[in-house]
């Protein structure tokens, strides 16, 4: 059995499953990534969202060449016909720009398994942020008033 095989069988992946593997120490942040299936010359293909690349194909093999742990893997709950749509979709965004706040690999894999661009990620960085200014702000006007 080759290498992709292997992977597919052990992550037991089937079209539109979504594999989310850290991306940062401690796994703070996560790359997610969708498994479309194998194509006609039965290579194994995910699609994701690379940060200045943008959407694009990447062999199974290649995707998890430098991946020591998956976090997990989201099982799509769709029928045979979602998980076809599922893949015309994401093969659709190929070439899409990559974008931080607007359009990161997590948003990606919303957009295509569940029609909305949002990245969890992104909202919980902007919100501790907005945290983190909100006390520095209230640190400097704390400091004046008692000088």
């Amino acid at each position: 059995m080759n290498r992709e095989l292997q992977l597919v069988s052990k992550f037991n992946l089937e079209p539109g499953d979504r594999i989310v593997v850290p991306k940062s120490l401690f796994g703070i942040i996560q790359h997610h990534a969708l498994y479309l299936g194998y194509n006609n010359l039965g290579q194994h293909l995910i699609c994701e969202n690379i940060i200045g690349v943008g959407v694009k194909l990447t062999r199974v093999e290649d995707f998890f060449q430098d991946v020591s742990i998956v976090t997990r893997v989201e099982k799509f709950q769709g029928n045979n016909f979602e998980r076809r749509k599922l893949v015309e979709k994401a093969l659709s965004k190929l070439g899409k720009p990559y974008s931080l706040i607007n359009y990161n690999c997590e948003s990606f894999c919303n957009d295509v398994q569940h029609n909305v661009i949002k990245s969890a990620q992104v909202s919980v960085g902007l919100f501790i942020g907005f945290v983190g200014v909100m006390i520095a702000l209230l640190n400097t006007d704390y400091g004046k008033q008692n000088v």
